[in-house]
């Protein structure tokens, strides 16, 4: 990897994790799967103590999960990834430590020096929000290697030459933004000359099942393998990451999406997750088995959240505004088990609670539904709220076997719900999933589909609107009780009510452009 400063005479340097207490990061790298044997091992973490069954550093009830990059928020149940546990003021040992550590302070600095990044990461490194960062060409973090970036750090996408970040399998990063400091990665442009496709995108590629024998990644030409036997597998965290102006176009139905995640397991921790303006999809999901919540998708080029080869994880808090410039068929979520239909396994089956799906709220020429499921896939989907698509729900294809219940389908333009399959001349009327009728299915009581108007603004680009006066809970499902799901979610839609803000704050944008 070559890290350079440009000022007028460039340089090399090498920025290792041992740096970082210089800086005054807050941030400890520390990839092993063994942490610790005892509390006083994890004196390095404040706050916290020794998991001894899973050898693992844990905050203590009330810290800062922020400061754990490998400890799922899930180890204890006191712990909330949102503003609240981000607590200043804290003291140790006597003395006050700042809620941000003091990174707040160099990363307001004026002019900081541009690093470029190319070529391969083999060693761990760390990104400082007093610097910023542009991307040449594909950069992939090989094996082995560990990418640290700091909170408020901002990372610029070449357009020339399309810089993506590739994070490899048995590679790690570790982006752990804040409310109000995320991390950012962007157009290398500036103001209005910013546009969809100006960069590649981000993409995490693990070691955890697929359904296809050595895939590559769409998007990549080479270095793109990924999948694996272990569904613990971790590609490391990201969280409150804004991703905006991606999706590079390499050839015909092979883009790069604003976050791509091929093979990745169920030891990554994706949360508070923003995809803006981007030319392809904003989350596609390649097989693997990893989990993520409060993923926000904005005016994108195509799908908003998309998986096949077999993904078998659980999403929840999901939020789509799409755009209504954009005439493609742009579906909310399009599922498949494989772009051929087959039944390899494992089979895609992703559990999905609490979204928000908003279309372009007007009729296109191509095909656009909030829900596209097809091609083999299976699937739960509870308490999710689609307006504004040409219609609800499509299923396609005899294997397709899929549960949605629990729902609300309001201000769906042509159909609320779904389109008759009366073998009529027109395409969205013919039989596409032998004979099964998605009307009469949704229609039947037990599944508790509402069509009331649930009160939002789904259309609002320049503020958020999205949460109902008072919390949709008639019909609504309590998530499962397993360690991941929000069991109090109990509420139809990515929002409780006008008091819950999870997706507000610097981490995410609101606006046109």
């Amino acid at each position: 990897m070559n890290l350079r400063f440009v000022f007028g005479a460039i340089f090399v340097v090498a920025f290792a994790p041992t740096l970082a207490t210089q800086w005054g990061c807050t941030l400890i790298l520390n990839p092993d799967a063994s942490q610790c044997r005892s509390d006083a091992d994890c004196a390095q973490f404040l706050g916290a103590s020794c998991d001894k069954a899973r050898n693992l550093c844990v905050p203590k009830r009330g810290d800062n999960p922020a400061m754990f990059p490998n400890i799922p928020s899930s180890v204890d149940s006191g712990a909330k990834l949102d503003s609240s546990s981000e607590l200043p003021g804290r003291t140790e040992a006597g003395v006050e430590i700042a809620a941000d550590g003091g990174v707040s302070v160099r990363c307001s600095k004026p002019n900081k020096p541009l690093v470029t990044i190319e070529g391969d990461i083999t060693t761990s490194d760390v990104l400082s929000c007093d610097r910023q960062y542009l991307l040449i060409g594909t950069v992939f973090v090989k094996s082995g290697a560990a990418l640290t970036i700091e909170a408020g750090t901002t990372i610029r996408g070449d357009k020339l030459t399309k810089g993506t970040l590739v994070v490899q399998p048995g590679a790690r990063i570790h982006a752990l933004g804040t409310r109000d400091m995320p991390i950012v990665f962007t157009s290398n442009l500036e103001g209005d000359n910013r546009q969809p496709g100006d960069w590649g995108g981000i993409i995490l590629l693990g070691r955890a099942p697929v359904n296809e024998l050595r895939p590559n990644i769409e998007g990549l030409l080479e270095g793109g393998q990924y999948g694996g036997t272990d569904p613990t597998d971790s590609s490391g965290t990201l969280r409150y990451v804004r991703i905006e102006y991606s999706g590079t176009k390499i050839g015909p139905n092979n883009e790069i999406n604003g976050l791509t995640l091929g093979g990745v397991g169920e030891g990554t921790f994706i949360d508070f997750i923003q995809v803006r303006l981007t030319a392809d999809d904003c989350f596609e999901f390649f097989g693997g088995t990893v989990n993520a919540k409060h993923l926000v998708c904005q005016k994108n080029g195509d799908d908003g959240f998309d998986w096949d080869l077999g993904y078998k994880g659980k999403l929840q808090f999901l939020v789509l505004q799409q755009d209504p410039e954009v005439n493609d068929e742009t579906n909310g979520f399009e599922g498949d088990n494989d772009a051929t239909g087959s039944l390899n396994l494992p089979t895609s089956e992703p559990k999905i609670y609490n979204a928000t799906l908003c279309g372009k709220g007007r009729d296109v020429e191509k095909q656009q539904y909030g829900l596209l499921l097809r091609r083999s896939t299976r699937g739960t989907f509870r308490n999710l709220l689609v307006s504004g698509f040409e219609a609800g729900l499509d299923i396609r294809d005899a294997n397709t076997m899929v549960d949605v219940a629990s729902s609300n389908f309001f201000g769906n333009g042509l159909k609320n719900f779904a389109y008759e399959e009366d073998q009529s001349a027109s395409d969205v009327q013919k039989d596409d999933d032998g004979g099964f009728d998605e009307l009469a299915w949704l229609n039947q009581p037990a599944r508790k589909i509402s069509a009331k108007d649930p009160g939002i603004d789904c259309f609002n680009q320049g503020s958020l609107q999205m949460s109902p006066k008072n919390a949709l809970t008639e019909g609504a499902e309590a998530p499962p009780k397993d360690g991941f799901f929000d069991n109090t979610a109990t509420f139809i839609g990515a929002f409780r009510d006008q008091t819950d803000t999870w997706a507000s704050g610097a981490w995410v944008v609101w606006q046109p452009r």
